[in-house]
């Protein structure tokens, strides 16, 4: 397993580009899986807390297109992405230990068209073993991490043999939407794995909820959050141009109908308080 705390280089196949406001009063720490895993899950994360009374932390986060177990002292579910934007309000002292499973599985572990359960969340027992076990460890404060994840790798090691060619195929494709910044469109996308539009969209949705065009601009859009983040400087034409948007113009207006707010106002939300909920609505298109 390879472990990534917050602010720190990632290790092979752990990510933090998701949260748009890392940092704070938040501590994260993210192991990756060895390579067995690498068809079920990509990382176990687990959050730690510490608020004074009466105040409250907003995480605002756009999601992986992945299916994320959580378990915190109170509830434990299986997420489901959002479209838009997702963001969890935190208060008081809290932690939170979850697995982001990979593309592909999500359907192993939550059953049923993805399209249409989007956005919603499955309940887990709380007579659950992995809760018993997670729940457990946590009370035992940072030198409980690796405990975690065993408990998360042992969860899951009966569903490696689950695992079938369309769990790999979808796994293929949203990882080569992700990380191939010569993809522009959906046809390029369907084209590079020998499928019609058609066949890639009606894949997509059903087995992660999102089609090719949600995946293209995610990774857009997480690019664009981390390197306005990561360099202060960057003028927003130049954000625009190197991720292949037509003009600046259509880079703002796709930043803002997702995240809530123009470029310009993310930036400077990085170095205040967390700007009003209006500020930052979810887009449920």
């Amino acid at each position: 397993m390879s472990t990534q705390r917050h602010g720190n280089a990632a290790g092979a196949g752990v990510t933090a580009k998701g949260q748009l406001r890392p940092g704070g009063p938040v501590s994260m720490v993210r192991v990756g899986f060895d390579a067995r895993f690498e068809d079920v899950a990509r990382q176990v994360w687990i959050g730690r807390w510490h608020l004074p009374p009466g105040v409250q932390h907003r995480q605002p986060v756009l999601n992986y297109p992945a299916v994320n177990i959580a378990i915190e002292a109170d509830r434990a579910a299986a997420y489901l992405p959002v479209r838009g934007l997702a963001e969890k309000i935190l208060a008081g002292d809290g932690w939170v230990a979850g697995v982001m499973l990979r593309p592909g599985a999500g359907v192993l572990f939550v059953p049923g068209d993805h399209g249409e359960l989007l956005g919603t969340e499955a309940p887990i027992r709380e007579a659950n073993e992995l809760v018993r076990r997670v729940r457990g460890a946590m009370s035992g404060g940072e030198v409980a991490d690796a405990e975690v994840a065993t408990s998360f790798e042992d969860w899951l090691d009966p569903f490696i043999d689950r695992v079938d060619d369309e769990v790999r195929l979808v796994n293929a494709i949203c990882d080569t939407a992700e990380r191939d910044t010569d993809l522009r469109t959906s046809r390029d996308l369907a084209e590079r794995f020998g499928l019609s539009e058609r066949s890639l969209q009606r894949l997509l949705r059903r087995r992660v909820g999102m089609g090719p065009k949600w995946l293209l601009q995610r990774r857009r859009l997480h690019a664009a959050a981390a390197r306005i983040r990561e360099c202060p400087d960057d003028s927003f034409a130049d954000i625009a141009a190197d991720l292949q948007y037509s003009d600046q113009a259509h880079f703002t207006r796709d930043f803002a109908s997702v995240v809530g707010c123009a470029p310009s106002a993310y930036r400077r939300s990085l170095n205040s308080p967390m700007p009003r909920r209006a500020d930052w609505q979810p887009c449920r298109s």
